[in-house]
């Protein structure tokens, strides 16, 4: 298979400029493959949210065109999106919350050799319902996994998403959600896990079209080796929006010199009776709880383990399955002993 470049992102872009999609595909030898999902392709949204506002929307539209696995979900589920080697695949959820419904959709990620997958996923909550989210990626180190979630929340409905990145390959996490109720929230937090020379873009969206709305976007990635993480989180704040709350933190732990953290927080506010606030650092482990710590019979790779473990601590917090918790928990251990 081989790529239209004019219609794949450039760094030129200015929402892709950190991450090099055309060099992850460059030179793969791909077939259109489908998953064997149902689905109606006429029932496809025509035209991608944000297009003309935001102009990173390409991908959605290569989805739309290229689909053939549609899979449809209005109840609790588990989803595997898994890759072969030599696949390209096009895969797209339509994920419906009914009013008052409280779901949760547990999305897992993952392939072996070389692939590409372009996902789209598309999400309407109604009014007053919950709907927890929760996402593994562990693509193979040759597997370039784009995916694009958008989202609508009604009045008093809440999203509560968790995604935890690991494994190897070339990823970037693209999410636009739109707070289209009064009182709506919206709730994203992560983990990037990153080594070799893994790539891990989470870019970030969240726009404020109703009064009394909030968002909290907590991210935290930890990078060795070669790695390369980006987080681009803006929060967009509509003139009608009042009484908006939002609130966006991204955290970095660098554990190698040659490892590179771009991060770029945004705040657009045309509101004028709200309170948003935006973090952002990059840096390495702190030597003093180190020093304490190994003064204190702690051997240095489990002190180093326990200071990482309670980094990454704040972002789980927003996971509501306690099941699910513990084995983000298990997963981040796991991590850190293959890298001790």
């Amino acid at each position: 298979m081989s790529f239209a470049f004019e219609n794949i992102p450039s760094v030129k872009s200015e929402r892709w400029k950190y991450s090099n999609l055309q060099r992850a595909l460059k030179d793969l030898s791909l077939t259109p493959a489908r998953l064997g999902w149902d689905g109606n392709v006429s029932l496809l949204s025509p035209h991608a949210p944000g297009a003309m506002e935001y102009g990173d929307t390409q991908l959605w539209d290569l989805n739309a065109s290229q689909t053939k696995d549609i899979k449809f979900i209005t109840s609790n589920d588990i989803i595997d999106v898994s890759a072969k080697d030599g696949q390209s695949l096009s895969p797209r959820l339509i994920i419906d919350v009914k009013a008052g419904e409280n779901i949760t959709i547990i999305e897992n990620h993952n392939g072996d050799g070389v692939y590409w997958k372009n996902a789209v996923v598309q999400i309407n909550i109604e009014e007053n319902a919950i709907f927890n989210h929760y996402r593994t990626i562990e693509e193979s180190e040759k597997g370039v996994n784009t995916l694009f979630t958008h989202v609508k929340i009604a009045k008093g409905a809440s999203y509560n998403a968790f995604t935890m990145v690991l494994g190897d390959g070339f990823v970037r996490n693209q999410i636009h959600a739109e707070i289209m109720g009064e009182g709506a929230h919206c709730g994203l937090a992560g983990v990037n896990l990153l080594a070799s020379t893994q790539h891990a873009d989470t870019t970030i969206t969240i726009e404020h079209q109703a009064p009394h709305g909030t968002s909290n976007q907590t991210y935290k990635s930890v990078l060795t080796d070669k790695a390369h993480g980006v987080f681009q989180g803006k929060v967009h704040v509509h003139k009608v929006a009042q009484k908006t709350d939002g609130y966006q933190l991204s955290n970095a732990l660098i554990l190698s010199p040659q490892a590179e953290m771009d991060t770029k927080p945004e705040l657009e506010i045309y509101a004028d009776d709200v309170k948003c606030s935006h973090g952002a650092t990059t840096g390495k482990l702190d030597d003093d709880p180190l020093f304490y710590m190994r003064a204190r019979g702690i051997p240095e790779p489990v002190a180093r383990a326990l200071l990482i473990e309670a980094f990454c601590a704040q972002a789980l917090e927003c996971i509501a399955d306690d099941v699910f918790a513990q084995t983000m928990r298990e997963e981040i251990a796991k991590w850190l002993t293959s890298r001790a």
